[in-house]
């Protein structure tokens, strides 16, 4: 049985579609992670600047530095609080990207294992050919 050539092109076309798919949903996690990592480097930033920031070296800031520890610590609860929303974002963002994998691997598979098959139809028709090319050549008599 001859695998036709049109479901091994539509094989091929879902392959890629499949393949321009995952793409998308990897760029999709992409992104959420790089808004992640934004609101982190936020926050280690905060932090370090409430380590470096947080002396007084006079009088007159004592009043000031309540405020602005207070201050820093809800930007970095508002910042944590941001990622942690973004932390089911991502698992199903994640989910749909593995199911999209999945999806892309088995049209890919299907597609080799179509072609392999083509492969191997071919070779057997080609040694058919070419044992019936012998037995014509053997049965012939010699010519000098």
């Amino acid at each position: 049985m001859a695998t036709d050539p049109r479901r091994l092109r539509a094989l091929e076309i879902m392959a890629r579609v499949k393949r321009l798919e995952t793409e998308d949903k990897a760029r999709a996690v992409g992104e959420i992670r790089a808004r992640m990592s934004t609101f982190e480097a936020e926050k280690e930033a905060l932090l370090g600047r409430l380590t470096g920031e947080s002396r007084i070296e006079g009088l007159e800031g004592a009043p000031y530095l309540g405020r602005f520890i207070r201050s820093i610590r809800q930007e970095v609860d508002r910042n944590t609080a941001a990622a942690a929303k973004l932390a089911p974002e991502l698992a199903r963002a994640e989910d749909a990207l593995r199911d999209a994998l999945a999806e892309q691997k088995t049209f890919e598979i299907l597609h080799q294992t179509r072609l392999r098959e083509e492969r191997i139809e071919k070779a057997k028709r080609e040694e058919k050919a070419q044992d019936e090319i012998s037995l014509l050549r053997w049965g012939q008599p010699d010519r000098v």
